[in-house]
């Protein structure tokens, strides 16, 4: 029992500690960029950039936050350096690196963890790979939840210290809003508590505090107003038309919810492709999630805690369960359970450890058991440094994004022809909503025009690959890339759309020269037009989606128009390249082999 009260006592630092803190640190920063080296920007990435670059100033205030589903600090930081001219990979991994350094030095060196959890904890998946390879705002996020543990002890004191910290996690993500106004509750209701305990209520508009939550929460209210999504904003789920009520009454969401917790370090349920099918795998996941759940909330509890843990942490985790949830979005629980813990020990010195914890540990005598439980908590407890390696490696491996494909057209100077590239469509057959079954059956298509499913729904506007591949030129290099408005580099979140008017502006231009993922082109043009035309790949990508164990294929084919081969000579018809059996097609003198 000693050493389960000295691991959650504060600790003064040395000298030694400080130089030990440097080195660690080093050793975060040295990573970080020798990671990001091999990294290749992902469409997350890639969008915040083309937004800041092309967009105005008043459509990232009054119309993107509608699409893209967050306020708009990020692209208005990046729209400094993008609308002035840099380089979209250094500047984005330069500033994502600087915000994450200065995230992990306040944890270092300013926060009363024991040293072997402080120095840990910048290489777990999340505070390493997710926010630290990944450039997203959630690393200017971190820094924000350090200091709003650093100010939340003084919060009465200088209350307007606390709440622009608060305001600035509000400026972050949407889900920091919600952590916010969790908090905001809890502190008001603290606030008039005391009024009523000193007899000075009515004093209350004196109050300093009173003010600065009013602050937060009109800048809240504005906030929240510019994100609501338009009416034809595409977002996960938009299509799906089970209603809140039948939510409610489906387990598969509250599994979500029972095993969060333990997502937000160690779990697998959400954060690996592959693994949602497997029922032991799902079981656990909600035993261990319950059990995190019990464990937050008895040391919460414990500690005088418990409603400033649960009542944000809950709206947060409520949200991401029955609405919407990335992988990403889950290390912001991880920040928030090191926030809670950071302010326990930053009031108290120490954390008070539960008493039916005590009494489990006084409970275990037998030394097997005893093993057995350290090396499973040891296991779970290394698990998210495991699986930043893991992600790492991966980095290193494999192709993340599709910038190969933008080599591919600037050094054969490709610019200036006509490229379409894959838009989202949706086919009849619903088997081919899984993602492998999908990729398996687009590797089939060995040319275009070919035959295919029907189509029931064409989405012109999404086109993902576009966005990763347009941040490396200057003007719209797609023909059929945001056609009624090609000054728009970024990628609309629209499905509300006229298919067909957007098909003629396509058809205007006449046939594509090269291809860029399997596009039905039997939509768009007519069997004239399409009579003896032929598009044959020349050019093979395989890229990745990386998750904690681990990472998920695509595949895409770029095509080029048959009667094209001998202006490019350079380029060939490629056959599959995993040698699966499909007969090679006669070629002619224009194949270019």
């Amino acid at each position: 029992m000693a050493k389960l009260k000295e691991l959650f006592t504060v600790k003064d630092n040395g000298p030694k500690d400080k130089i030990t803190g440097l080195i660690v640190l080093f050793l975060y920063t040295a990573g970080i960029i020798f990671i990001t080296s091999f990294h290749e920007l992902w469409f997350d990435e890639t969008q915040a950039w083309l937004i800041a670059k092309s967009a105005s100033y008043k459509e990232i205030f009054t119309y993107i936050p509608h699409y893209e589903g967050h306020p708009p600090l990020w692209h208005l930081i990046l729209a400094v350096f993008a609308k002035n001219g840099a380089p979209v990979e250094f500047t984005l991994k330069a500033i994502n690196t600087v915000f994450c350094v200065t995230a992990m030095a306040i944890l270092i060196f300013r926060s009363p963890f024991p040293k072997i959890v402080k120095y840990l904890l910048p290489f777990t998946f999340f505070f390493f790979y997710q926010y630290g390879v990944l450039s997203r705002p959630y690393s200017i996020a971190m820094i924000v939840f350090f200091l709003l543990a650093i100010t939340y002890k003084d919060r009465n004191r200088h209350p307007w210290r606390y709440i622009l910290v608060l305001t600035l996690l509000c400026l972050v993500s949407a889900f920091g809003i919600m952590l916010a106004g969790g908090l905001c509750i809890v502190w008001t209701v603290e606030i008039i508590a005391e009024l009523i305990r000193n007899k000075k209520l009515k004093f209350f508009w004196k109050d300093m505090r009173f003010y600065s939550l009013c602050f937060i929460l009109v800048t809240a209210v504005v906030l929240i107003l510019m994100i609501i999504p338009a009416d034809d904003c595409y977002y996960a789920g938009i299509d799906n038309n089970i209603t809140f009520k039948e939510k409610i009454l489906d387990y598969a969401y509250y599994e979500y919810l029972a095993a969060m917790p333990f997502e937000n370090w160690s779990g697998l349920l959400m954060g690996s492709m592959g693994m949602q099918d497997v029922p032991p795998l799902e079981i656990a996941e909600v035993v261990c999630g319950l059990m995190t759940w019990a464990g937050l909330i008895a040391f919460a509890a414990k500690n005088k805690k418990f409603f400033t843990f649960f009542l944000p942490y809950f709206f947060m985790t409520g949200f991401m369960s029955f609405k919407y949830v990335s992988v990403h979005h889950l290390g912001l629980g991880a920040l928030f359970h090191i926030f809670i813990f950071w302010i326990i020990l930053e009031e108290n010195g120490h954390i008070a450890v539960p008493e039916f914890i005590k009494k489990m540990n006084a409970k275990m005598t037998s030394p097997f058991i005893k093993k057995f439980v350290i090396g499973a908590g040891a296991l779970i407890c290394a698990a998210p440094v495991i699986y930043s390696c893991i992600a790492s490696v991966s980095e290193i491996r494999k192709n993340v994004g599709l910038s190969c494909l933008a080599k591919t057209i600037k050094e054969n100077h490709l610019e200036n022809t006509k490229i379409m590239i894959l838009w989202d469509v949706e086919y009849e057959d619903e088997e081919e909503d899984d993602d492998e079954a999908f990729d398996q059956y687009m590797f089939k298509k060995l040319e275009i025009p070919s035959a295919h499913q029907e189509i029931t729904g064409n989405n012109t506007y999404l086109m993902g690959g576009a966005a990763m591949i347009q941040p490396f030129f200057d003007k719209n290099i797609f023909m059929n890339y945001n056609s009624d408005c090609p000054d728009d580099l970024y990628m609309h979140y629209k499905y509300k759309e006229d298919t067909e008017k957007i098909f003629e502006l396509w058809r205007e231009k006449g046939l594509p020269d090269f291809i860029i993922g399997y596009c039905p082109i039997d939509e768009v043009y007519d069997e004239k037009e399409l009579e003896g035309v032929k598009y044959l790949p020349i050019e093979l990508v395989e890229y990745v989606q990386i998750c904690k164990t681990g990472s998920h294929s695509s595949y895409v084919y770029m095509y080029m128009r048959e009667d094209l081969f001998d202006d490019y000579p350079q380029f060939e018809w490629i056959n599959d390249q995993k040698g699966n059996v499909y007969e090679r097609k006669p070629q002619n003198d224009s194949s270019g082999n």
